[in-house]
């Protein structure tokens, strides 16, 4: 608890202080009631970019599966885990909690692969960012580069983000004889041992599928182009200046990044600084006020998994079979 309020008191501490600068204006949100149309294309990429990473977990699940799973069973499952991750600090938090009504979804499914998979889920949702940001970086390398110091520093630590993710993909498809080294290594490891070898079977045992891994990617780059087309539909209306639309993909997932770390709940504070600061970049000095559109949009969206979770809470473990 006192980990919880200190989180709190972190993003309280950091809207007072935006507020405090001048940076952070919230007359800005009834204005943008004006703009209904964009508030309505914003829901509905949201909604898209949940669909789509229920289909991967299910996906992910179905590896080991002896049998498919239902979509909408597995959607009632994300959106619980989307509804925690909104009212509870960090975007990790819900995960686990959507593993204990999960744990009965499939027998032979034991709680180390439940839990990996959802690890893995995690982990090819941030390859589809960084894929994205990486396409993104490269293609706009030279005008970005040249507009600022400070924004091709931030290009450089895209291309960063970006080799890291290739080289987790190179180990991941390692072969099966390098996997043993691997795993020979790590079980001279004190006290982890056991957990690390197991958790890398599973990993290995996910990573057998290439091609699952690799539609994973893909779809996860359309789950972030709908999420960022989804802030940039909102804010847009809002900029100084015109803005180039394709620049979005090279800044803003930077911004989802910070917004995933564990110290804030759903990056309230977190995602505001950041913001402010990636839009500053640009000339846009509003845009710890523009965050506040799509803060309030997708915890709108994750909150419906109160639903599920209240119509699951007195019944027993969803059955996901097909």
């Amino acid at each position: 608890m006192i980990k919880q309020v200190l989180k709190f008191l972190f993003a309280g501490g950091l809207l007072y202080w935006l507020f405090s600068k001048g940076k952070l204006d919230f007359s800005l949100i009834g204005r943008s009631l004006d703009h209904k149309m964009e508030w309505v294309l914003c829901i509905v990429f949201l909604l898209s970019s949940v669909f789509i990473t229920t289909y991967r977990w299910k996906t992910i699940l179905e590896t080991k599966s002896s049998h498919p799973f239902r979509f909408f069973s597995v959607l009632k499952l994300t959106w619980i885990g989307l509804m925690f991750n909104t009212v509870l600090p960090g975007a990790v938090t819900g995960d686990l909690i959507k593993l204990v009504y999960a744990r009965n979804i499939d027998k032979s499914l034991d709680k180390t692969f439940l839990i990996t998979s959802v690890a893995m889920d995690r982990i090819l949702g941030l390859f589809g960012l960084l894929t994205l940001l990486g396409i993104s970086s490269i293609f706009n390398y030279g005008e970005l580069s040249s507009t600022s110091p400070e924004l091709s520093k931030l290009i450089q630590f895209n291309f960063l983000l970006t080799f890291g993710m290739i080289v987790f993909l190179v180990i991941l498809f390692l072969p099966l004889s390098a996997q043993e080294n691997i795993k020979q290594l790590v079980s001279k490891l004190p006290v982890i041992k056991n957990h690390a070898v197991k958790t890398l079977e599973q990993v290995w045992l996910i990573g057998k599928n290439r091609k699952m891994i690799l539609m994973a990617i893909f779809v996860s780059v359309f789950c972030h182009i709908f999420n960022i087309m989804a802030f940039w539909t909102l804010v847009k209306p809002f900029f100084t200046h015109e803005l180039p639309t394709r620049y979005a993909f090279s800044f803003i997932p930077i911004g989802f990044l910070t917004v995933a770390l564990p110290i804030s709940p759903a990056g309230l504070g977190v995602g505001h600084a950041m913001f402010d600061k990636l839009f500053s970049f640009f000339g846009i000095m509003n845009g710890a006020s523009l965050f506040n559109f799509y803060f309030i949009s997708n915890v709108f969206i994750n909150l419906f998994g109160i639903f599920p979770y209240l119509a699951h809470k007195e019944k027993t473990p969803l059955n996901l079979e097909a």
